[in-house]
Parts: C-alpha cells; structure tokens; sequence
C-alpha cells in the first residue's frame, strides 16, 4: 500500500516553494501563509471592534468574547488574573492567529503545481517558534514570581528529587517538543490526506469526498488552535504555581 501510495500521489512531505537570500533558504509559501493569516486576524479584529455592541453581539462577536470568556476563566481558576494579566491576551491571540492559518486551507490556490496558502503549521518552522515562545514567556513569568531565575528554578525542583533532575530536564523538553509536533502533526496529516484523496479517486466523485474532508479538517484545524491555546494557559500555571503552602 505505501509503495502504491508513493508511485501514484503527490504528497511529497516537507515539499515546500523556497527562496534563496544571503546564503540563506526560506520556505515562500509558509511566508506568505503567515503574513496572509496575519492580515485577515487584523482586517477581522478591526471590524469587530468597529461593530462591537454592548447589545446583542453579532456571531462573529459572540465567537470572540466565547472564546475569550472561556480562556479567562481557566487562567482565573489556574493563576488568577491579577498574578499573571498578560496570559489572556496571549492565549486568545494564540487561538485566533493559529485558527486563521490552519483554515487558509480552505483556499484552493495553486501555482505550479505547489499551493500557495498551504496551513503554516505543516511546517515545522512554524510550530517550534510558536512553542519556544510560549516556553521562554512562561519561565520569565515564572522567575517573575518566584523572584528570580534561581528562585524559579528552587520552585520548581520542589517537585523532583535531587537525583531525578535529569528527568526534570527532559520532561521540559519533551513538553516543548509535544506543544509543537501536536500541532504540526495533525495539521500536516490532514493536507496528506487531501492530496491522497486527490490521487487515487476518480475525478466523478472526488469533489464530494474532498469537500467533505475539508470540512471536517476545519474542524480539526479549531480543534488544534484550541488545545495549543488551552496548553498554553496550562503550561503557564505550572510555571507560576506556589508551593511553599503544600
């Protein structure tokens, strides 16, 4: 089956459209994917504070104070808005930013032969720096709280013998690595599916299959915007939990 799937499709992994620059190789299309995505958040965010009411909401507004609602509440519950106010702005722009790439799939744009919006986070240097961010902002609003690098990092052997640091270090790691390839991985493997579905399928019936996979990979697409943002909120309050009272 993989040898037939590799002889008749054109899912070449990793296949991106690339410009040269200094010596230096940058994938086009997760560029343009980007700053597009980038723009459409802006455009939205801009007409939704130029039509927001304190009647009632349009959709779009329910969505956004939904969403925003929901992730103030968990930081409340986890951190407390007082200790930690910059969470929310964070984890909501998260979500929206990492929404709008994932379903520029939608846009069925190609230029020869490669697409033109394909979701940024089927490539991985989209995800790493979205989780090294995340991951070097929460241990300076740890620090931040326990008064210091050496102060977070007492607060949080508190957790772990002496002799197990070694698995400290690589469940940090671990963690930074799983919030990225999550993301990554299932975004990635819904373009190889449409790209098999493609291939294999007459063309009678692969319009109807391919858009119904597209629907449920917007669904994914949220779902994975969601759990990264979720993550986020998660990760943050393990790093500026107190634990002198337990």
């Amino acid at each position: 089956m993989t040898r037939y799937l590799a002889a008749n499709t054109n899912v070449n992994v990793g296949d991106h459209t690339e410009w040269q620059f200094l010596g230096l190789t940058f994938n086009a299309d997760t560029i343009i994917s980007t700053l597009v995505a980038s723009a459409i958040l802006v455009i939205v965010g801009l007409v939704v504070r130029a039509k927001v009411t304190s009647g009632p909401p349009s959709g779009i507004q329910l969505f956004f104070e939904s969403v925003t609602g929901f992730l103030r509440g968990q930081i409340e519950d986890l951190i407390g808005m007082r200790v930690a106010p910059f969470v929310l702005p964070l984890s909501v722009t998260l979500f929206f930013y990492i929404l709008v790439c994932n379903w520029l799939s939608v846009f069925p744009l190609t230029v020869n032969g490669h697409e033109l919006l394909p979701p940024p986070a089927s490539d991985v240097n989209f995800v790493y720096p979205l989780a090294l961010l995340v991951f070097v902002w929460r241990h300076l609003a740890g620090s931040r709280v326990h008064r210091g690098h050496g102060g977070q990092l007492l607060h949080t052997l508190k957790g772990h013998q002496p002799a197990l640091a070694p698995m400290w270090i690589i469940e940090e790691i671990s963690g930074l690595m799983s919030h990225a390839l999550r993301l990554f991985g299932n975004v990635l493997a819904g373009g190889i599916m449409l790209s098999v579905i493609a291939a294999i399928l007459p063309v009678e019936i692969n319009w109807a299959l391919n858009g119904a996979w597209k629907l449920f990979d917007l669904f994914i697409g949220a779902v994975q915007a969601f759990i990264f943002a979720l993550l986020t909120v998660i990760y943050f309050s393990q790093a500026m939990e107190m634990r002198d009272g337990h």
